[in-house]
């Protein structure tokens, strides 16, 4: 024998050859006659550990197989199992006699060697069975319209007549969850339930079963996307042309919402030089306006945003104002300077070259033409046009 275990009642006797057999044998304790074995999948099992309740763990020597089986008392098919590291080059081997249960069944320890190191190996509720769990609900649902969702628990051993999942609803009014009490599971693992979501937007219903003496607890969920108002939402000065600089209040309007009143101003001026920032971020007052002043200095693309609540679903308000170039223009070698009617002229001689200085906010390949216009022998001559381009 490689290994052997003594079941905790002191019946049954588990022993594991360790050569070339692929089984654990079962001896009567009593008078230690064979009562049957545990086939296991891989070569050479070395190691046997029974649980409190009757369950048998089997370990094998092979790095290229299955590591762990655990079967179910007088079973022939392993109803668990494990595997370490497995690959064309080899895994984990567990060593011989290297499985150890503790004292409440709750968990199984395995020494593992592999790739020059030894590793212990925790395997949570190995002596229940595994289940997996779903839950479909409706991709869509009406905020206050009840909704029915069906779910299934799976298991190879059948669940209690009483086993029942706890429904927990999460939304935005309640972002922790909410319990929406039991269903009872059916003998096929199948449960229903029903709900009315009071809040719109991602819903998740999760269903939760605790395990039992023989199951393992699992939980499954579904998002369901529930519809909000629309609510409504403005912002003014849209395609409003300003002078260079100036200083304009922007004033957002909200309409009707559940509980959030806060809405958000941003600016974006034209250009990858400035990037988009928050101007202002507050509640509305009694009258849903929130204001924020924008300084006028390019054109800019305003934009209030209201993030939405369980009931509004979340909305934007987009303004694009224009802010005009900043231009001045001055003259100078003029000898004099006089009105003509109601305008002025500069009076230059006849040698004499005029300067005409002008200035802009600069942009990129950014233009001015310059106009002029000659008065000479009481009359008014001519008009030219010379086109600058800013570097």
């Amino acid at each position: 024998m490689a290994d052997f275990a003594l079941s905790a009642d002191g019946a049954q006797i588990v022993t594991t050859s360790g050569t070339s057999s692929y089984e654990a044998t079962a001896i009567n304790a009593g008078d230690l006659t064979r009562t049957g074995g545990y086939p296991i999948d891989a070569y050479g099992p070395d190691s046997a550990a029974i649980a409190p309740d009757g369950t048998v763990a089997l370990a094998a020597d092979s790095p290229y197989d299955k590591d762990v089986f655990v079967f179910k008392p007088g079973a022939t098919e392993p109803f668990r199992t494990y595997t370490y590291g497995a690959s064309a080059s080899g895994g984990d081997i567990i060593a011989a006699q290297g499985l150890s249960w503790a004292p409440d069944g709750s968990r199984l320890f395995a020494i593992a060697r592999g790739q020059g190191k030894t590793y212990l190996r925790v395997l949570d509720d190995a002596a229940r069975y595994p289940v997996t769990a779903t839950v479909s609900a409706p991709a869509r649902a009406t905020r206050g319209k009840q909704l029915s969702a069906t779910g299934r628990l799976t298991s190879d051993k059948p669940f209690p007549a009483d086993a029942k999942v706890t429904v927990v609803r999460t939304d935005l009014d309640s972002p922790k969850g909410k319990s929406l009490g039991t269903s009872t599971v059916a003998a096929n693992g199948a449960f229903t339930f029903t709900d009315a979501p009071p809040a719109g937007g991602d819903v998740t219903y999760t269903a939760q079963y605790a395990g039992d003496a023989t199951h393992v607890p699992v939980s499954a969920e579904a998002s369901v996307a529930v519809s909000r108002a629309t609510p409504s939402l403005t912002l003014n000065h849209n395609g409003a042309l300003y002078s260079y600089g100036t200083d304009v209040s922007f004033t957002a309007h909200l309409g009707m919402t559940y509980k959030n009143r806060t809405v958000e101003i941003w600016a974006d001026p034209f250009g990858t030089d400035k990037p988009k920032k928050l101007v202002k971020r507050g509640t509305v007052n009694s009258k849903g306006n929130l204001s924020a002043t924008v300084d006028m200095t390019r054109d800019t693309t305003v934009t209030a945003v209201f993030a939405g609540d369980a009931r509004y679903a979340p909305k934007t308000a987009k303004s694009v104002a224009y802010a005009k170039v900043k231009v001045s223009t001055s003259v100078a070698k003029q000898y004099k300077t006089a009105k003509i009617g109601s305008t002025s002229y500069a009076y230059f001689h006849k040698k004499t070259n005029p300067v005409f200085t002008t200035t802009m906010t600069y942009y990129k390949n950014r233009s001015h033409r310059l106009n002029l216009e000659i008065y000479y022998n009481s009359t008014t001559h001519g008009a030219w046009k010379y086109f600058i381009f800013t570097k």
